[in-house]
């Protein structure tokens, strides 16, 4: 059996073409980035607000690659943020309000669990060999996903007021988007102190 360090890539261009993971995870995590990258011009299709948020996913699921996340977790969140897109660009959001909620719970989330990967393996969060040091890190990444999510609620304000009115605001929308990415993040603050034993 080779050595696991000699196959691992040394150029910036190597580095970005692997993903750390079980070889199924690192399939699905390439064929949703190949996907990220389709729904570009498929967006540009529709119309300029979807190509907009097609060039935001695509944004995110290279981020995951170059963060070097795990594959699973590049996968999930860039299957999410597709399917996120996607819902937006036709409509779905409108048309079949309840959508909105697994959105969220699940982007916001996966976000968050992402956040504090980074920000584990940069040594920014307690000692996860403590109990009191798991508990820090599931508080530190479930606030991080919260306070995206809020500047996200925020962003989608903007885009009403001074971009499209077509993109849905409301008081009980934004409500409900918070909750729901509130629970995801407190999901993902869960998992992440858990994966860190």
């Amino acid at each position: 059996m080779a050595d696991e360090h000699q196959a691992r890539p040394t150029t910036p261009a190597g580095v970005l073409l692997t993903v750390p993971g079980p070889r199924p995870a690192r399939v699905a995590a390439q064929a949703v980035a190949v996907a990220a990258v389709l729904s570009v011009p498929a967006a540009v299709a529709v119309d300029p607000v979807a190509a907009a948020v097609a060039l935001l996913v695509l944004g995110g699921v290279t981020l995951a690659r170059v963060l070097v996340l795990p594959a699973t977790l590049q996968a999930l969140l860039g299957a999410a943020l597709i399917a996120a897109g996607w819902a937006s660009a036709v409509g779905l959001y409108e048309t079949v309000p309840w959508v909105d909620v697994p959105a969220h719970l699940l982007v916001n989330g996966l976000i968050a669990a992402a956040l504090g990967i980074v920000l584990l393996r940069g040594g920014l969060l307690a000692d996860p060999a403590t109990r009191a040091g798991r508990a820090g890190i599931a508080l530190t990444t479930a606030s991080v996903g919260v306070a995206l999510g809020v500047l996200w609620e925020i962003a989608e304000w903007a885009g009403y007021t001074f971009v499209d009115e077509s993109v849905y605001v409301s008081y009980g929308d934004t409500i409900g988007d918070l909750i729901a990415g509130g629970l995801g993040c407190a999901g993902a603050g869960l998992l992440v102190a858990r994966w860190t034993r």
